[in-house]
């Protein structure tokens, strides 16, 4: 390690980080300066103390040296404090506005980006990273400005009082230098390994909690154990590593500081036998260089921190500079015409196989389109394309004339609701659920919205009513009860586009029959794209498009398809049909 790439790591590194809270910081350097001073007093000090009282025995001295003694460590603990106190309050400025930034980039980055990234390795980078910097500022940072001064004003009276026993006992220095340096890396190289296991034993602590009904009914629970007990392992191993290293940096260092001290002591000794200084020259000296020697451990033990931290600030940045989704400028605010498809293709890696192939379409305003097909047919990337989740390969789709590229996300969203079968309720209460993105949203039409979703009777038969917390993932609730209560969501919002994506296919026939008449309710006057929903509502579509293979492969009403598709009368004959619901068939599939 060498100055120039020290600051060169904390110029691109820290600097960028640190440069928000430069009033606190630089403030605090100005205590750490009056700190180092008052050291450098004290060190001076030893020679009056010794030469003044015990061998010149001029005990006038007494009347004020201790004076000056308590004053110069008053004046060193009370810098000491404010310093400490003004650069840990700014780590921790700097890790809250860090985490509320990392936060919002990550709901704003395209959802391609879930898909190739653990959910763990990005919650990981989100807090585990993040703390990681708190340390950055309130003791890395801290002690560098903290010691780099006082090392200048203890060499100063080291050199003053005898240069030539000063620079005997800096020898040891570029010796710890380099040590220091070379196990930094190496401390860097472990600790990267060590977030990374780290990262995976966060996302599997959470998959582990979303799956347990799987794991538990596959009496998979050893197996999990298991898994998580070896990443744990691994865990224990890397940061043991770099335990090791740490600690030996600081084993060598005391080793060089004590060949240091010793040679000191036996040059400065034969001096002061010699009549060449005083005891009091030798001791000050001694002194200076024993408080140069001890910040320089210090500083080393913090650049190996450093190197840790870096580490954590190469994972940020790898998630910081994934761009955020492209948000248009033309504005819109109501659905006047159609949704066109023009020659849309798409598949989400360059590698994969076609997701949808070629597809023209045209969606009408007040048009109920249902989309069927086997597995894997395409539908759900159809629908997907709609609300801009991800754009299509090649082709364009038109909303009312604008390319979606063009047009503001938000005002495009805003315009579209939906009701999947993978139902999503967040740990709040029904209320916070029923009326989320909606914070205006008034209590009379959460009541409305979720007695059309034929919800409202179970929430009122529930202890705390619309205040009732959900947990997670609204588990507290049956399959059914969710289910209403995302379409109370969706008939809260109010949008005229409307996309059921398979609402009912996980649903027994009492929560089915529930859910389809709150669905029938929300339908209504809006423009929805059903995929793969029960054939009563498919039946009464305006056309049904059957699709295999990403394409398009046949379009009509139920009637006309019966006769001119051989496709969709295959999909019909695979349906469960029920007598009693007259034919209702459900079609539960997946993308």
């Amino acid at each position: 390690m060498n100055k120039s790439s020290l600051t060169q790591l904390f110029q691109r590194k820290v600097w960028r980080f640190v440069s928000p809270y430069a009033g606190s910081v630089l403030l605090a350097v100005v205590f750490s300066l009056i700190s180092s001073g008052a050291s450098g007093g004290i060190a001076w000090m030893v020679k009056p103390v010794i030469d003044s009282i015990f061998v010149e025995k001029k005990y006038a001295v007494l009347t004020w040296l201790p004076l000056a003694i308590i004053f110069l460590y008053s004046l060193r603990g009370g810098s000491q404090m404010l310093y400490s106190i003004m650069m840990r309050s700014a780590s921790l400025k700097m890790v809250r506005d860090l985490r509320v930034k990392t936060y919002s980039h990550l709901l704003r980055l395209p959802l391609s980006v879930f898909g190739s990234e653990t959910s763990g390795r990005i919650i990981s980078r989100l807090i585990n990273d993040i703390n990681m910097l708190q340390a950055l500022v309130s003791d890395t940072i801290l002690t560098f400005f903290k010691e780099g001064p006082t090392v200048i004003v203890m060499l100063v009276v080291a050199f003053y009082r005898k240069w030539d026993v000063a620079l005997l006992a800096l020898i040891v220095l570029p010796g710890m230098i380099r040590l220091t340096h070379r196990f930094g890396t190496k401390v860097k190289r472990q600790k990267t390994k060590a977030q990374q296991t780290l990262s995976t034993i966060t996302h599997q602590v959470g998959e582990s909690v979303t799956g347990l009904r799987v794991v538990k009914i596959f009496i998979n629970e050893e197996g999990f154990v298991s898994r998580f007990r070896n990443e744990c392992l691994s865990h224990y191993g890397q940061e043991y590593k770099i335990i090791r290293l740490k600690e030996m940096v600081k084993f060598l260092s005391d080793v060089a500081s004590g060949v240091g001290v010793g040679l000191v002591v036996w040059y400065g000794g034969l001096l002061v036998v010699k009549g060449v200084i005083t005891s009091g020259d030798l001791f000050s000296s001694l002194g200076a260089v024993i408080m140069v020697l001890s910040p320089m451990k210090k500083i080393g033990d913090s650049y190996t921190i450093l190197q840790e931290t870096v580490a954590a600030i190469d994972r940020l940045e790898w998630l910081e500079q994934l761009p955020e989704e492209k948000s248009g400028t033309v504005r819109v605010n109501s659905f006047q015409k159609e949704i066109r498809f023009e020659g849309v293709s798409h598949r989400y890696k360059e590698n994969d196989e076609y997701a949808l192939k070629n597809i023209d379409l045209r969606i009408l305003k007040g048009e109920i389109l249902a989309v069927v097909g086997a597995s894997g047919a395409g539908k759900s990337t159809l629908i997907d394309l709609i609300p801009r989740y991800f754009d299509p390969s090649e082709g364009r789709v038109f909303f009312d004339g604008h390319d979606l590229r063009d047009i503001a996300l938000a005002d495009l969203r805003g315009l579209i609701g939906l009701v999947s079968q993978d139902v999503i309720l967040f740990n709040g209460t029904i209320r916070e659920n029923i009326a989320f993105g909606k914070p205006d949203v008034t209590d009379e039409d959460i009541i409305k919205a979720a007695k059309m979703a034929n919800i409202h009777e179970v929430i009122m038969e529930l202890p705390e009513g619309f205040d009732t917390v959900l947990g997670e993932r609204g588990l507290s609730l049956s399959g059914g009860q969710r289910q209403r209560v995302a379409i109370a969501r969706a008939i809260c919002k109010n949008s005229p586009i409307l996309i059921l994506d398979e609402a009912t296919s996980a649903l027994d026939r009492v929560n089915e029959q529930l859910v389809q008449a709150s669905l029938e309710k929300l339908m209504k006057d809006r423009t929805t794209i059903v995929v793969a929903h029960r054939l009563s509502t498919i039946r009464n579509a305006d056309r049904i498009l059957v699709m295999d293979h990403g394409g398009i492969v046949a379009a009509g009403s139920h009637d006309q398809l019966m006769e001119t598709s051989a496709s969709y009368r295959e999909l019909y004959h695979t349906m469960k049909v029920s007598p009693e619901d007259n034919g209702n068939i459900a079609a539960g599939e997946s993308r």
